[in-house]
């Protein structure tokens, strides 16, 4: 799935940008259509899909293996994916009821990102350079999520 032919009405993007930013600057590319979406549906917007619309997105990379596409979206892939969490993943019972999948599940990519792919972890800095951007955010967004709920 890809956000390339997504349509958004004004008052969502007005409503769920954070410091004017509707696509958050410090993902640069990849996952922030999927942040947008996650945000959208936290602040009560809904998406509709329409299975008859039809769009065309070319990728920047040949296909083939995953050392087809470049490093430098492999990372951003990677360490956005950590940004959408922090900034999105809501803290609750059912996240610690999971805590220990996810554990096992993110033991195994950091593996395999070790043994194959240890060119990734150059995206860690990055990722710990911005934990503190990321939490102001979600704490924004959970604010802004509660004020709404007070509301109804």
């Amino acid at each position: 799935m890809s956000g390339a032919a997504a349509m958004y009405r004004r008052a969502m993007i007005a409503d769920i940008s954070y410091e004017g930013q509707f696509f958050d600057e410090d993902f640069f590319a990849y996952k922030e259509d999927v942040d947008v979406a996650w945000r959208a549906r936290h602040l009560g917007w809904k998406a509709r899909y329409v299975p008859a619309a039809q769009a065309v997105h070319h990728r920047g990379w040949k296909r083939g293996n995953r050392s087809a596409i470049p490093l430098l979206v492999r990372r951003h892939s990677y360490q956005n994916r950590f940004f959408i969490l922090i900034k999105n993943e809501p803290a609750g019972l059912h996240w610690f009821r999971l805590l220990p999948l996810i554990t096992l599940k993110e033991a195994a990519k950091l593996a395999y990102i070790i043994a194959r792919e240890p060119r990734l972890l150059g995206c860690w800095p990055v990722i710990w350079r911005h934990l503190r951007p990321m939490l102001r955010k979600r704490r924004w967004l959970f604010r802004r999520k509660l004020s709404i709920s007070v509301k109804d």
